[in-house]
């Protein structure tokens, strides 16, 4: 039963929560002053819990064993230190893990309390850099003698640049944690059981060839009907997808299109080769039914539809391996997303996330030290070996060791991943600080996957409506862009 409360008790409740949320965010994040507990100096490192606890863990141990190697330093440096001179003193790492990370580190950095270190994802980049919280670290990079930029994979260092105006070129504002090439993974046990050739390793299906056989485990064995009252199309229950979820882009890409030009300033979705895309991941949706539509998707996840044997395939970055070597019941591997033959190459985007350094932190040289342990060789295979991500470092000795901590382990081809991380591209997010003309764009697709097909939008109809409501967002979120 609720209970009515007085005014003065509901102002005494809502003071204290507020006192309570403030008092923590200030403790934990604020960089006014140099924090200290004992003898020791206190970094905060902020981070999301996306990655669940497998990169919660990883996390903790690439801070640990900074400490371990920061500390060593520090007592030699002590013990050369005369009896008048004042010892440094010993660091620790505070990691504190935020769930909602994303909108939640906006009210952070709203209030000025931010950590140290702080992790940003490379969808958040654009527009946290603006801001003014990040530390331009191209000079401690410069003067760094454990990271070679010349042998860190291009891509996961160029995103996290910004001129002033533009994402992409000029000075570095992050250390990159991680590059998360995407690829298809494919239940092999399935494959056999329904007859369907293995994808080849090296060389992606066409969209026709991927169309065919994704349509073999489901299309073609009677789970789909259309319905004589409404035409819509009916899947029974024992259905199943050929892929968990079709992705645009590296269909878009790899067809020689693209959503904006180069400047930024003109909206290219309703040319041929683009429509050619979305008409395509209709009829595969619709008509054809190899991948879940938008509905289906808002009550499982795709890993879910792969894990229980409702997918054959299951296009994802190299983040969720460490999950499926443990939950997967079935045989599987790895194989190139589709593509089509324009350039193949560009068959998908990596995903990146990457540590800043506050710029007020009271510790500034350490907190970089902190960030840069990321990037290092060393923290790098800390992550490798349990199939988080792969290395940075794209140098034989430490593809090397990426084959060697693979060896005997699931997926068997290693070569996938460094392909797709030498050419494969980053995410929309990139295109612009605000991501609000590409939310609007998944969002108003929907007209093309409505269930009745007398109301559903064809890809030609929707893409030639839409490209002025994009022009238009564009132009209000970027007016810069457009002034002569």
């Amino acid at each position: 039963m609720f209970r009515i409360l007085t005014w003065k008790q509901m102002v005494a409740w809502c003071s204290a929560i507020v006192l309570i949320v403030g008092c923590f965010t200030a403790s934990v994040f604020s960089a006014s002053g140099k924090r200290e507990r004992g003898d020791v100096h206190v970094i905060t490192l902020c981070h999301w819990d996306n990655g669940g606890s497998t990169e919660t863990d990883l996390v903790k141990e690439v801070c640990k064993q900074f400490e371990i190697e920061y500390n060593k330093e520090v007592d030699e440096r002590n013990a050369a230190l005369s009896e008048e001179e004042t010892p440094e003193k010993h660091i620790e790492v505070d990691v504190s893990i935020i769930s909602s990370y994303e909108s939640q580190f906006n009210s952070i950095i709203a209030a000025q309390n931010v950590p140290d270190v702080f992790l940003v994802p490379d969808g958040n980049f654009g527009q946290w850099v603006t801001t003014g919280v990040m530390t331009d670290l191209t000079d401690y990079i410069a003067q760094s003698d454990r990271i070679n930029l010349d042998n860190v994979w291009p891509s996961a260092v160029n995103r996290y640049r910004f001129n002033g105006s533009t994402m992409g070129s000029g000075a570095i504002y992050c250390m990159p944690k991680d590059v998360t090439p995407y690829v298809m993974y494919y239940n092999k046990d399935m494959f056999d059981e329904y007859g369907v050739p293995y994808p080849d390793p090296e060389t992606p299906w066409t969209p026709e060839e991927a169309l065919s056989y994704w349509s073999m485990f489901g299309y073609d064995r009677g789970t789909v009907f259309v319905s004589n009252k409404t035409g819509e199309t009916k899947l029974k229950d024992d259905h199943i997808y050929g892929v968990a979820k079709i992705y645009p882009e590296s269909l878009i890409w790899s067809n020689g299109a693209d959503y904006l030009s180069a400047d930024r300033t003109e909206v290219l979705i309703d040319t041929p080769e683009f429509i050619e895309v979305y008409d395509y991941i209709q009829s595969a949706t619709m008509e054809y039914c190899v991948t879940p539509t938008s509905t289906i998707l808002s009550t499982t996840s795709e890993k879910t539809l792969f894990l229980n044997g409702e997918a054959a395939c299951y296009i994802e970055g190299r983040s969720v391996t460490s999950d499926l070597r443990e939950q997967a019941t079935f045989d599987w591997d790895i194989a190139p997303i589709p593509a089509y033959e324009y350039d193949s190459n560009c068959n998908g985007w990596s995903g990146s996330v990457g540590y800043a350094v506050y710029t007020k932190t009271p510790y500034p040289d350490i907190a970089y030290r902190l960030a840069e342990y990321f990037t290092s060789v060393e923290g790098q295979l800390i992550m490798t070996e349990s199939g988080f991500s792969i290395p940075l470092y794209n140098d034989e000795e430490t593809i090397a060791k990426l084959y060697a901590l693979d060896e005997g382990k699931k997926p068997a081809n290693t070569a996938e991943w460094l392909r797709a991380a030498q050419y494969q591209r980053a995410g929309l997010w990139q295109y612009l600080p605000s991501v609000r003309w590409k939310d609007k764009l998944a969002e108003d697709s929907g007209a093309m996957f409505t269930a009745d097909p007398s109301i559903r939008s064809t890809a030609e109809q929707f893409l030639s409506d839409e490209k002025d409501v994009i022009l238009s967002i564009i132009k209000t979120d970027f007016p810069e862009l457009f002034r002569d």
